[in-house]
């Protein structure tokens, strides 16, 4: 164990947009930890938001409760490889962290950077939310990740899934604790339902509108039990927007479901838990899903969840049959005989709601923040 330091030991984090609500609330807690161990604490932000998140909220300050910079107030998509690289060295050089923890290796800046902290003597985690089964893989990306991953004396993995992926590129086991900034927590917003007429009981989807999520299947399922005795009384709710609006828009009416699917539009993530709170059942149906923080906000608020085995979320959170039920999300007929057993009454809803929200319990911005700083002090050799 290292000896007890003297000068205070510092902490960056650098994340992609400010936007990010849930990542917000884990810093905050973070950053209450690390002034309490007499770390230094700072988050740089690339920008903004992302393009297309600006119908569902913009950055909002008051939950950002740690000191932070935004390096580029717009979109991400908007600032240059070049440019977020020359930031980013500047702020490394500036700030001179101990310790660099970044978010995943999309972003040819975020890795430029752990490169240049790790020259220069300081020590790396990486957060990383990818499973096997986001996307094809190719050889010599996987190779070229393995090289990466050198360059990192920790990880973060937020789930299962993510820590089979992360070993399976060579990864040392004993270099990995499940943790990361995926919690969610919605004590003090006020609930107002929608003054809307849904149906009685109503399937929810909550997401972009966007191929890799499956909303035509989803769709298509919901028309085939409604064709069911007890299917009058359901309907299904999509909230939020993305390039495949119109698409799906047209399909529900070819189907003759325009009075029982509804489209509400892209919500902020205080707007979305009323929409949470008067629907049934959560249904995620991704082909391609890291994670799924909508199953978290869908537990925090007592609903059944019904999700893709695709979706990294479903191997940590969902207890077959106690609290909802996982599918393949190339078999309609699966997803299919699922919701029939919700429509049927074969199951108790109200009970696997109860059960969603003692599953999600622990995983809050608290938690989330303690096993960080756990990773932390591992890193840094101080436990």
């Amino acid at each position: 164990m290292r000896e007890k330091y003297i000068k205070k030991d510092k902490i960056l984090i650098i994340h992609t947009v400010a936007w990010s609500h849930y990542s917000a609330l884990t810093f905050s807690e973070l950053y209450k930890l690390s002034i309490n161990n007499n770390f230094d604490f700072f988050v740089i932000h690339l920008a903004r938001t992302h393009r297309g998140r600006e119908r569902i909220g913009d950055y909002d300050a008051q939950i950002h409760n740690y000191p932070h910079k935004i390096l580029y107030n717009g979109f991400l998509e908007d600032l240059s490889t070049v440019n977020k690289i020359r930031l980013l060295l500047k702020e490394i050089i500036d700030y001179k962290p101990t310790i660099l923890i970044t978010a995943g290796y999309s972003d040819p800046s975020i890795i430029f950077s752990a490169i240049f902290n790790k020259i220069r003597g300081g020590k790396n985690i990486i957060t990383s939310d990818t499973t096997i089964n986001d996307r094809t893989r190719i050889w010599y990306k996987e190779l070229l990740k393995k090289i990466i991953l050198k360059f990192f004396d920790f990880a973060f993995c937020i789930g299962t899934k993510q820590m089979e992926y992360l070993l399976s590129l060579g990864f040392d086991k004993n270099k990995i604790i499940k943790a990361g900034w995926y919690a969610v927590d919605y004590k003090g917003i006020l609930i107002n339902k929608p003054l809307t007429v849904f149906k009685r009981h109503n399937f929810l989807y909550v997401g972009r509108l966007s191929p890799e999520k499956n909303l035509k299947m989803l769709i298509n399922s919901f028309y085939e039990v409604k064709k069911f005795e007890n299917s009058k009384e359901w309907g299904l709710i999509l909230v939020g927007d993305g390039p495949q609006r119109e698409e799906l828009f047209k399909l529900v009416n070819s189907l003759g479901l325009k009075n029982d699917v509804f489209f509400v539009g892209g919500k902020s993530w205080k707007e979305v838990v009323d929409f949470y709170t008067i629907s049934d059942v959560f249904i995620l149906p991704s082909i391609s899903e890291p994670w799924g923080l909508v199953v978290n906000e869908a537990m925090m608020c007592g609903l059944p969840v019904v999700v893709s085995k695709r979706c990294g979320s479903y191997w940590d959170l969902v207890k077959e049959g106690i609290n909802g039920f996982g599918f393949d999300p190339f078999n309609q007929k699966e997803l299919q005989e699922i919701m029939l057993k919700f429509m049927n009454k074969e199951v108790d809803m109200k009970k696997m709601g109860e059960e969603s929200k003692n599953i999600i319990k622990d995983y809050t911005p608290e938690n989330a923040a303690k096993q960080m700083f756990i990773g932390i002090k591992k890193v840094l050799g101080l436990e």
